[in-house]
């Protein structure tokens, strides 16, 4: 199983050549990139060395990945797009980065991000707002904004983002890429600038799924460097891959998830459940689990843990952050003991709720997205994050992994439309038994974008 995709007949250094070529051509206008490692180039010289000398180490070996600029490269500025960590050189590598290193992995880019990975837009006001390749008037999401932007663009044959409520599958979605918010401690935090990080995960994205499957089983790993880290009992990610749907029972939530759900969005995502219902796979039922009230929940958690991370800097250096990011942050300062412990008790029995509804379903099915790929709206980000993440942060509650799954094109607009696929606990082969299925089927995951170059 090969993951060098399109561009299979090419050796990595030419690979690498070709992506910094199209980085040097776009990025002007794109600003998918805070920092492009020259160095790698060598890395890049050694993968083929490996290959003509019969020692390659695996299917990463010279594979080109992007990592977001939260994450630890050794001796590369890791600035989270935050202007005051502009000058902040990673003394070693994220134990992610490690492992990707150790399998041949060429890591040659930091990508862009919201600010502190604090917003769904990426509109950064330090080092660039992102657009989306697929129309530059339109944001590509975020928090992993450039690395959705980047895969789609050709700079990258896979990326690392992280996803703390929904920041890898949006970008996922507004990209027209795969993304795979892994079960919850199953890929190591360790070297990674946290959001909050109870609810922090890293998370895989290609153009392909089997790509994206691959790079999982490659950073799925127990670290005992981090305290939120815990072994995985499931399947290895890509063990059902070519494996029949028949059977797999399938929820399709549709209370809550499909309110309000733009015309275009909801065609493309019929058109999928059609498909999936042509493979033979059984309809079950998805009662209410409480999703409505997920998004008040998540967003106490999440900023409290956040506030206090950054509550030394927020209370000495206020004017450190940017003024949409510094309003969230210290809201958290002021949320009262006892409403965070409802918001903890309520992640609980949240949890517990899913896992007894998993226990009759193999897949839910919902929306990523309720809207079309918004246009960019500006620095402050709040509003369009609050859209962006309604329906995707109650799949951040849950302990299990969720992908966004590219599925065509908005019938009016053209903008890449995403779906969301989640299952139980450890279940991450469910996802990718799916979603290679359905690329298998269908090529909208083979188009890519013009972008006019800078």
């Amino acid at each position: 199983m090969h993951i060098w995709g399109d561009g299979a007949s090419l050796s990595a250094t030419e690979r690498w050549d070709e992506a910094h070529a199209r980085y040097v051509a776009q990025d002007g206008r794109l600003h998918a990139v805070i920092t492009w490692i020259a160095g790698s180039r060598s890395d890049a010289e050694a993968a083929d060395a490996r290959r003509v000398a019969g020692r390659s180490r695996g299917p990463l070996d010279g594979v080109l990945v992007g990592i977001k600029d939260n994450i630890d490269v050794a001796g590369i500025r890791t600035s989270a797009g935050a202007s005051f960590l502009a000058h902040n050189t990673a003394a070693e590598d994220a134990s992610v980065v490690r492992l990707l290193r150790e399998q041949g992995a060429v890591v040659h880019a930091k990508l862009n991000m919201a600010e502190l990975a604090w917003g769904a837009t990426t509109q950064n006001a330090t080092y660039g707002s992102c657009r989306n390749p697929w129309n530059l008037d339109c944001i590509p999401g975020g928090s992993s904004g450039g690395s959705g932007a980047a895969i789609a663009a050709g700079y990258c044959d896979l990326a690392l983002g992280t996803d703390t409520g929904a920041s890898v599958r949006v970008p996922s979605a507004l990209n027209g890429v795969v993304g795979l918010r892994p079960s919850l401690g199953t890929a190591s935090l360790h070297g990674i600038l946290p959001t909050a990080p109870s609810q922090d995960t890293v998370g895989t994205m290609a153009r392909r799924a089997v790509d994206a499957a691959v790079l999982t089983e490659a950073v799925v790993r127990y670290d005992r460097a981090d305290p939120y880290s815990v072994p995985t009992d499931g399947d290895r990610a890509t063990s059902r891959i070519g494996k029949p749907l028949d059977g797999l029972t399938v929820g399709i939530a549709r209370r809550f998830f499909f309110d309000d759900v733009d015309g275009g969005v909801g065609e493309v995502i019929e058109t999928f459940l059609g498909w999936l219902a042509g493979e033979g796979t059984v309809t079950g039922r998805v009662t209410d689990f409480g999703a409505a009230e997920a998004h008040e929940h998540w967003t106490r958690i999440v900023q409290c843990e956040g506030a206090a991370f950054h509550r030394d800097r927020l209370t000495s250096r206020p004017g450190d952050f940017s003024p949409d990011v510094r309003g969230r942050l210290a809201e958290g300062l002021d949320v009262p003991a006892t409403d965070l412990v409802r918001s903890l008790q309520f992640r609980t029995h949240y949890r517990r709720h899913l896992s007894v509804l998993f226990d009759d379903l193999d897949l839910i099915v919902s929306p990523v997205v309720s809207t079309d790929v918004p246009k960019v709206g500006g620095q402050d980000s709040r509003a369009q994050t609050l859209a962006l993440g309604r329906i995707t942060y109650p799949w951040a509650l849950h302990e299990g992994p969720s992908l966004s799954l590219p599925i065509g094109f908005h019938p009016r607009s053209g903008n890449p439309v995403g779906v969301s696929l989640t299952a139980r606990r450890f279940d991450e082969a469910t996802l990718f038994q799916v979603a290679t299925a359905y690329q298998a089927a269908t090529d909208w995951h083979t188009r890519r974008p013009v972008i006019p170059p800078s």
